[in-house]
């Protein structure tokens, strides 16, 4: 490799290049003044939380240039090792009965044909999460507070249909980005039962009320199952299996077969008819890093375009447009289409984030009503 030179005639040292796998294996790759040893390897490992025991070590170090070192340190899960538990496992059931003595238990009714459709967006759980903020029970409270919302919504517009929009984010994930473990408190394997739980709890406890109901998922970056930090393939995604998983344990039910299911599987929008209008969404990261905007709302409205020009069968000629991934609530009329950024349910919001921003997002459930001659009314955060 040959030495190059900054503006003042020093070798600039290039960033750490770290990445995780699935299976807990991890690499870091850096460019030091000196060797890496063993016990920098074992610090290493040791400030994600686990036991360098637990571990195959290995480092590589080659010099080169005046002074300078690359460094890689390796580690992989020794063979029958268990992977580290998380430190509680909460039962959403149990926490909801807790909530709910005051709201009576739904029973199958058949409403008065109605002109309203009352629409909700389920997203950015991030089920499993912990920060200074908040957990997962305070997350799961936040979707109880919505539950009796939607009641009383209901109660008060006379809306005879539902949309269930799962918007992505449900799971938090293991492997999204470095030291992620110092803000989980629940496994994979947990983080996916209490999704679903938490899923079929709102069905179970809306759709018995209303004539119709559909529900529209999409997937989000957290349900992305990644190797190496870079995410596999498409449709290896928990976020949306989650809900395939509803779907499975309410399809034996007679009294639910009134839910009618669109789930995106590999693809990163879906859309549904509600009341003659066209409702599409995703997630909010497919318009991320990718696609140009000085601000969210420029990069949504440009991802828009490009799949109108595109032809793309999800988003072209929608009237509404929801998107979620941002966590804060936003809107623009685009005059053929509104644009809607929903916040999130995620009770353990960033501190680092409000730190550094001044900015910060109360969590909630967005709430609207659609009717024949009305694409996007009564909206209210629950």
């Amino acid at each position: 490799m040959s030495e190059f030179k900054d503006a003042f005639g020093a070798t600039p040292i290039p960033p750490e290049e770290t990445s995780f796998s699935s299976d807990g294996s991890r690499s870091v790759h850096s460019i030091r003044t000196r060797p890496v040893t063993l016990d920098d390897a074992r610090q290493w490992i040791a400030s994600t939380g686990d036991d360098p025991d637990d571990f195959d070590i290995s480092i590589r170090h080659i010099a080169y240039g005046v002074d300078m070192v690359s460094n890689r340190m390796s580690a992989t899960p020794k063979k029958g090792r268990k992977i580290r538990d998380a430190s509680v496992d909460i039962d959403p059931h149990e926490v909801l009965r807790n909530l709910r003595t005051e709201r009576p238990k739904a029973t199958r009714t058949i409403p008065k044909p109605g002109d309203k459709t009352l629409c909700i967006s389920l997203n950015d759980f991030q089920y499993g999460k912990r920060t200074e903020q908040g957990s997962t029970v305070d997350t799961i409270a936040v979707i109880d507070r919505a539950l009796k919302g939607v009641i009383r919504r209901q109660s008060e517009t006379g809306a005879d249909e539902l949309v269930v929009i799962f918007g992505g984010d449900l799971v938090e994930g293991c492997f999204i980005y470095p030291n992620m473990a110092f803000n989980l408190e629940m496994s994979r394997r947990q983080q996916i039962e209490g999704v679903v739980a938490l899923g079929l709890e709102v069905l179970d406890e809306l759709a018995p009320r209303f004539k119709r109901v559909q529900v529209l998922a999409v997937r989000g970056n957290h349900g992305e199952h990644r190797a190496g930090g870079n995410k596999t393939t498409l449709e290896d995604n928990d976020d949306t299996l989650c809900v395939q998983m509803m779907q499975n344990a309410l399809s034996r039910d007679k009294s639910m077969q009134h839910i009618e299911w669109t789930i995106a599987i590999e693809q990163a929008a879906a859309s549904i008819q509600v009341r003659g209008w066209k409702l599409g969404t995703t997630h909010g990261d497919i318009y991320g890093k990718f696609v140009p905007g000085g601000s969210v709302n420029q990069k949504a409205h440009n991802w828009y375009k490009n799949m109108a020009a595109g032809r793309d069968e999800a988003m072209r000629d929608v009237d509404v447009f929801i998107g979620h991934h941002w966590h804060h609530r936003k809107m623009e009329d685009w005059g053929a289409v509104e644009w809607h950024q929903t916040p999130a349910q995620d009770a353990a919001m960033s501190e680092y984030f409000r730190q550094s921003s001044g900015m910060y997002s109360e969590p909630g459930v967005l709430s609207w009503l659609m009717s024949e001659t009305n694409r996007y009314y009564g909206e209210e955060v629950l």
